[in-house]
């Protein structure tokens, strides 16, 4: 494999990107996807970054932006992150993290934020996450309305 590339995410890669989305384990259609993306890549809050291998888009990291309650500033958050399972293991995830740690830098945000949910094929992420120096501070809860 080539060098990995990472450019931000556009219309042209809605068919990957929905690969990528059902490979996460969320089932999503081109249309579904389209139209999240539609709205997400119009939010100056939010932004979607993806790896390129050989050309090919192999993975994504799609971010938001917040601002925090309990203290000054904002923070980062990683909403969503995947890598191709065809080809992980060759560096791709910390490729997309370090991505989108530039662009907190770049925005002035000093924290990073990263939900991994605790199902048993989520354990080779939280490792991951470990190693690239993010520690578990907080759980979360979640209710469907």
């Amino acid at each position: 494999m080539n060098q990995v590339t990472t450019r931000d995410a556009d219309e042209e890669d809605i068919k990957e990107l929905t690969f990528l989305m059902n490979e996460l384990g969320y089932a999503t259609t081109s249309e579904e996807m389209l139209h999240r993306f539609s709205r997400i890549s119009t939010h100056h809050d939010y932004k979607t970054v993806v790896a390129l291998a050989d050309g090919e888009v192999v993975g994504m990291v799609g971010l938001a932006k917040g601002l925090f309650y309990e203290k000054n500033g904002g923070y980062l958050r990683v909403l969503s992150l995947i890598v191709k399972q065809s080809s992980r293991g060759m560096g791709i995830g910390k490729v997309l993290l370090t991505a989108a740690e530039d662009w907190a830098k770049e925005q002035g945000l000093a924290t990073l934020l990263i939900n991994c949910g605790n199902r048993d094929e989520r354990e080779h992420a939280q490792r991951f996450y470990h190693e690239m120096g993010y520690v578990i501070k907080s759980s979360g809860f979640v209710k469907q309305l």
